[in-house]
């Protein structure tokens, strides 16, 4: 979420919109999961839902919009004194900073936004799922991978400036 909003998520500290965000994507990947016969037979949607997909999909949209809203508005606040975006803005910035035929009206930027927060969330799943995979079926990539780890970032959790001397892990994520 760092690159799309220009913070990352505390479960401390932003407890609660942590927690929404992390609702609203798992009920996202929930209902494009699911299996829905009006895929299929267009017509049943009108008498048959059994799974609820198109109330809960009514239900996600205000949840997201909310959401989303808000952190336009928090930024739109940051940035009401600037002329110019920094070289620290993110995407919202980015998004907010265009102007004449390139501005986007409230409903696309939300829609683009949520776009950037969901399909960055699966591909991120994925990619994780996949690395984690490999290193079970490959023991002896995992123990050296758990060494390089253990010497660079010890107990503490890793962060961007140990990217450059995590090469091992660097490879892995890039093999796979």
């Amino acid at each position: 979420m760092g690159s799309v909003f220009g913070k990352r998520y505390d479960p401390t500290e932003d407890a609660e919109e942590f927690r929404v965000l992390k609702a609203i994507v798992k009920e996202g990947f929930e209902l494009l999961g699911a299996f829905n016969w009006s895929d299929y037979l267009p017509w049943l949607s009108y008498f048959y839902d059994p799974s609820r997909i198109v109330a809960r999909c009514e239900a996600l949209v205000p949840r997201v919009r909310k959401l989303v809203k808000a952190i336009i508005e928090q930024h739109q606040l940051k940035n009401q004194h600037e002329n110019t975006i920094s070289d620290n803005a993110d995407f919202v910035d980015v998004l907010l900073s265009l102007d004449g035929d390139e501005k986007l009206n409230e409903d696309d930027m939300i829609a683009v936004l949520w776009e950037m927060i969901f399909r960055g969330t699966d591909t991120v799943a994925l990619l994780t799922e996949w690395v984690m995979a490999e290193l079970v079926l490959h023991p002896e990539v995992q123990a050296k991978l758990r060494q390089e780890l253990k010497a660079v970032v010890g107990d503490r959790g890793v962060v961007d400036a140990d990217m450059p001397r995590l090469s091992y892990l660097q490879a892995v994520v890039k093999e796979v």
